[in-house]
């Protein structure tokens, strides 16, 4: 194949890609939107060409450095910071390929635009080119007005890079600051609301004399409505721990029974004020899951919880515990309650979504738990899932592995 279709292949290669450039009609090449001026990094081992690039390009407003392989072009980059290079590939000590492939491996540097400078202008070449990272290439000699072109377009696509990266930096910065707000805001209404509890109870226990029923009735409100900030704050700190990445747990053999009989004992008085019966299976048949006990409680706790809230006085919610046969133990919990819209169903596990059901949507909450209730199985190595159809009730199925 003679040069003239080597060329043709090439570009046409770059095309496949998606790396084709614009082309200029004369314009100045700086399109940076910024006052400082652009610095390009030339690479090559011929003193000559070195001179050529830098030439073309003090005329387009660039500040130059040059290196004459790429061990000396690493270490310029390690003190001096560059917006794009111009890289030769044929040189001694350390060529192209091997800067490119130096330049991919570090992660400050593999964003760094370069566009490859070479008469080494075959397809199989500039592919390699390409997939350790050039972002172009030009055929030696140099055209001018092609040289702007690409440096233009690399420039700007860095630009934009860096933009990008500078708004994902300061996403972060402000969601840090956020998950440290909700952390402080919690703790300190926590620590108010512990007192709340505990001087109402000593009211609500007559430690301080006899109550009267109007009292008394102020002192139950008093104590149910400081209980239920007290779980809007803890899963609002654990929402705030999980999309950080900072929620710890401890997973060990645990008794699902033990679990189960947590949950249940922190909404007896749920159940018995809405007069649910409940089926359970016989617990001291349950298997022992692969799971961290606190968070497995959270899970029935929310589970069960709704199930008593949404389903009519006097309903009906039991639980099944199953293995599948595949290592993995499944709990169900099951309700008579009016079910979930099909509409509604693919939202049901969204952050602070509640059902606009009339029932549903007069019952207290965040619209978190259910959300909640998916990552923390989840983090366990589960799945949770569950099925409904309006005036059918709600089952919610979870898995988790049977501890070996």
């Amino acid at each position: 194949m003679n040069r003239g279709c080597n060329m043709v292949a090439a570009s046409q290669q770059l095309q496949r890609i998606g790396n084709r450039m614009p082309r200029v009609q004369g314009r100045p090449v700086m399109n940076l939107n910024t006052s400082e001026t652009a610095t390009v990094l030339v690479v090559d081992d011929i003193e000559a060409n070195r001179m050529l690039l830098e030439r073309h390009l003090m005329r387009l407003g660039c500040h130059v450095l040059t290196a004459e392989h790429g061990r000396q072009a690493l270490d310029i980059l390690a003190t001096h910071p560059v917006d794009m290079i111009l890289l030769d590939l044929m040189m001694p000590v350390m060529d192209g390929f091997a800067t490119l492939a130096a330049l991919k491996d570090d992660p400050e540097l593999r964003q760094l635009p370069v566009v490859v400078v070479s008469a080494l202008d075959d397809v199989e070449s500039i592919a390699r080119c390409v997939s350790l990272g050039a972002v172009d290439f030009l055929g030696k000699p140099v055209e001018r007005r092609l040289l702007q072109a690409r440096v233009e377009a690399s420039l700007e696509r860095k630009r934009l890079n860096d933009r990008v990266q500078a708004a994902h930096a300061a996403a972060e910065a402000a969601h840090r600051s956020k998950d440290a707000f909700v952390s402080m805001v919690s703790h300190e209404l926590n620590n108010q609301l512990t007192g709340i509890l505990g001087y109402s109870d000593m009211l609500h226990n007559k430690m301080l004399g006899p109550l009267n029923d109007e009292q008394a009735e102020f002192i139950g409100s008093i104590r149910r409505l400081s209980r239920m900030m007290k779980s809007v704050l803890a899963d609002i700190t654990d929402l705030s721990k999980i999309e950080a990445g900072i929620l710890r747990l401890e997973l060990a053999p645990t008794s699902l029974a033990t679990c189960l009989q947590a949950a249940l004992g922190t909404i007896r008085n749920l159940l018995e004020e809405q007069g649910h019966r409940l089926t359970l299976p016989d617990l001291q048949d349950l298997p022992v899951v692969l799971a961290d006990e606190v968070r497995l409680t959270q899970v029935l706790t929310n589970l069960l919880s709704n199930a008593a809230k949404y389903t009519p006085p006097q309903g009906q919610i039991t639980v099944h515990v199953q293995r599948n046969g595949s290592g993995l133990i499944e709990i169900a919990v099951q309700d008579s309650g009016q079910g979930i819209s099909l509409e509604e169903q693919s939202r049901l596990f969204e952050p602070f979504f509640r059902t606009t059901s009339a029932k549903i949507s007069t019952q207290p909450g965040t619209g978190l738990g259910l959300n909640i209730t998916r990552q923390l199985v989840e983090l366990q190595g589960g799945k949770i899932w569950f099925t409904s159809a309006p005036g059918e009730g709600t089952t919610f199925r979870f898995v988790l592995p049977e501890a070996g």
